[in-house]
């Protein structure tokens, strides 16, 4: 990915996250293109791009205070 901001996201985020989140928000593809890319489903790549995106908003500063444990960072912010 030539994106840097994506390349960085933490090492808990998959990379199915990643490129959800880099293909719609980085290239400005749409959800169909990203499925038809992906050979995913609609709803699939809208909910890989929901995670994504919530990933990367709390990231890094509350991930490294709880060493890479999303189940942790993403309830306090739920």
């Amino acid at each position: 990915m030539a994106d840097k901001r994506i390349q960085a996201a933490p090492a808990g985020a998959t990379n199915d996250f990643r490129v959800a989140v880099y293909y719609i928000d980085v290239q400005g593809y749409t959800y169909a293109e990203t499925a038809a890319m992906l050979h995913i489903p609609h709803g699939t790549v809208m909910s890989r791009l929901a995670r994504g995106r919530k990933r990367l908003r709390v990231a890094p500063a509350p991930v490294a205070a709880n060493r890479g444990n999303f189940a942790v960072v993403e309830r306090r912010i739920a």
